[in-house]
């Protein structure tokens, strides 16, 4: 009974050793990475991680935080971000969100970007060195960024929670006079359509 015990904690061992030594190793491998405020125009608060005071941003660019902390801006206000070397976030006036995540681990940058109101308007630099797994999430969606993409998100209770997407190499996007977006017919040419065939069917019917 005593040799089987033993056994059993014998083999038990080396597997608590190495769920155990794995840990720092993990812990070690994750780096935060540095969020700069490159651009502030008019009123932007910002909430550092466990705190529960909001701090106004200086416009002086330069300015640098880490993972956790929350960013909103006031009316007539903009802001842009650089996400370390791999993205860029151009923030709208009356947006609030959280940089929920944003480390590296080995070769992949995770991101994770949580817009409760406003919008935003991301662009993932392209050739970058590391791999990116960047995500944008709303309460009604969530939205991968690819490289070399730029996506526009709105969210909020006054908005539908959407996506637009700009240039993209390949993609079938409509040209820079339309802002790199398809550009549908205008409400003039939509009522000209509906005369021309009114008149087509009257035509037909005598």
């Amino acid at each position: 009974m005593k040799s089987s015990k033993g056994l059993k904690n014998f083999l038990i061992l080396p597997v608590c050793l190495l769920l155990f030594s794995a840990i720092p190793v993990y812990a070690q491998d994750a780096q935060l990475l540095d969020v700069t405020i490159d651009q502030a125009k008019g009123d932007i608060e910002m909430m550092l991680p466990g705190t529960l005071d909001w701090i106004p941003i200086p416009e002086e660019s330069g300015n640098t935080f880490s993972e956790g902390a929350q960013i909103r801006t006031g009316p007539f206000s903009s802001a842009t971000l650089v996400l370390a070397e791999s993205s860029v976030i151009l923030v709208d006036s009356l947006a609030y969100f959280t940089v929920e995540q944003f480390f590296r681990s080995g070769n992949v940058v995770t991101t994770r970007i949580n817009l409760i109101i406003g919008s935003i308007t991301s662009t993932l630099n392209d050739e970058t060195k590391f791999e990116n797994d960047y995500k944008i999430i709303t309460p009604s969606l969530t939205e991968t960024l690819n490289s070399g993409e730029i996506k526009k998100v709105v969210s909020g209770a006054m908005y539908n929670d959407s996506v637009r997407t700009g240039p993209r190499k390949g993609a079938d996007v409509g040209s820079e006079e339309t802002g790199g977006y398809k550009k549908g017919p205008s409400a003039g040419e939509r009522t000209r359509a509906n005369a021309q065939k009114r008149e087509s069917s009257a035509a037909q019917g005598n």
